[in-house]
């Protein structure tokens, strides 16, 4: 059978999270034929914010053993990994972590980013990682070079310290430019990875893991992502102006823009995509307000209720607390929640009409920066799925709302695998 018709996994994305990871198989054609999980033990440290890096391997080893004991790895020509952006950890020349890995909410490292802020650096760089490492190295005497969760695996997978432009971001580097800051590079060079865009080939896999996991020869590590981006890749949002709108416990945006945007005061950022970039803003309103007064049974129940084309007469902020980032930057305001009707159709109304009118002012925001204008936008996350919300959001923000392809990150990472392989 030809290649070309071969149904078997072609692309691999590996999204390695929190808790778990999770594998994601696409075809030739570009579909997801299987998603499988796998699980590490609870973190080592008190707190939670560090974990053995060990246990995410032995977890991705365990898995794709399995996969390829299977049969289903004969015919995999790449694959590229997502993890979680800002989660640091050192290694030596062979990828053997020096200690646990210090996860994205470690707070550790505020007097190291204090003294990074002083360098001669544009405002808008993001440094948490760096800062991270530095109190690896000043702390606890660590020596190796510092990577990012998704790029040690391709450091194990290659033995070649590579990182992509989007989880090198919090590191330092400018994706505009697409090179490490002066400042930057002058002190740390010698030890920072080379960087590329995500989907670029880094080289082979090493033929021991190869065979370990029946994978053919020629098969390839691609540059990965965060986790969040890998989920842009998933949904389906391909074009400039397309959105991707996360409705989850807070409300997070992204679109795709022809021109960068930073904005440090309201938490915009830009990451590449592609010859494009993704635009990142989030609003600490969403499904944590309505889950102070609603259950989910309720949500359903009650927004079947809802008329969508009604127009918004209560003028809601939904906030679970004080405080908003974006699209306004006001850290000491109230949630708005009066007045409250008797009705509590009418009062969900309001909170979701609320949302749908802080999301369309988030992408006017972006516009307003210098951004390109939204044309249709992607849902994803819990709340994406309530089609009456979905109509209240299309109605607010005058550009078609559906939902995203796949809300997998690993899917995303598969679909920089498929992309990276076109390009050899």
């Amino acid at each position: 059978m030809s290649m070309d018709k071969s149904n078997g996994a072609r692309f691999l994305g590996v999204d390695v999270g929190t808790s778990g990871l999770r594998i994601a198989a696409l075809d030739a054609h570009g579909d997801c034929l299987f998603l499988a999980k796998g699980e590490w033990p609870a973190p080592g440290s008190a707190d939670g914010h560090e974990q053995d890096p060990m246990a995410w391997w032995q977890a991705f080893d365990r898995l794709m053993g399995r996969l390829g004991d299977d049969g289903q790895l004969s015919e995999v020509r790449a694959i590229a990994f997502a993890g979680t952006s800002g989660t640091v950890l050192t290694a030596s020349a062979n990828g053997r972590p020096e200690g646990p890995a210090l996860m994205y909410d470690d707070p550790a490292g505020g007097e190291e980013l204090a003294a990074l802020r002083r360098l001669d650096l544009d405002p808008n760089a993001q440094l948490a990682a760096l800062a991270r490492w530095r109190h690896l190295v000043g702390q606890r005497g660590q020596t190796g070079l510092p990577v990012s969760q998704a790029d040690w695996f391709a450091w194990r997978l290659t033995n070649r310290h590579v990182s992509d432009s989007n989880n090198a971001l919090k590191w330092g580097f400018d994706p505009v430019a697409e090179q490490w800051p002066t400042a930057i590079a002058e002190r740390y060079g010698q030890q920072l990875p080379q960087v590329r865009r995500p989907g670029t080939p880094v080289g082979p896999i090493d033929a021991v893991f190869s065979a370990r996991w029946r994978l053919p020869a020629t098969a390839r590590v691609m540059t990965g992502t965060t986790d969040s981006m890998a989920a842009l890749w998933a949904s389906g949002a391909r074009e400039e102006g397309d959105g991707v709108t996360s409705l989850g416990s807070t409300l997070a945006l992204k679109l795709i823009s022809r021109q960068p945007v930073f904005d440090v005061a309201s938490g915009v950022y830009s990451h590449r995509f592609g010859e494009r970039f993704a635009l990142s803003g989030a609003s600490n309103s969403g499904g944590r307000v309505l889950g102070q007064f609603f259950s989910s049974a309720e949500l359903d129940r009650l927004s079947d209720r809802i008329d969508p084309e009604r127009p918004d007469t209560l003028g809601y902020w939904p906030l679970p607390g004080r405080g908003e980032r974006f699209p306004v930057v006001a850290p000491t305001m109230a949630p708005r929640l009066t007045p409250r009707p008797d009705d509590p159709v009418d009062f969900l109304a309001g909170l979701l009409r609320g949302i749908a009118r802080i999301e369309a002012q988030g992408y006017r925001r972006f516009a307003q920066l210098g951004a390109s204008p939204v044309r249709q936008v992607y849902s994803a996350g819990g709340g994406a799925h309530n089609a009456v919300f979905r109509q209240i959001r299309a109605y607010a923000l005058g550009v078609p709302v559906g939902l995203a392809e796949h809300t997998e990150a690993a899917v995303g990472a598969a679909r920089l695998a498929q992309r990276g392989a076109g390009r050899e």
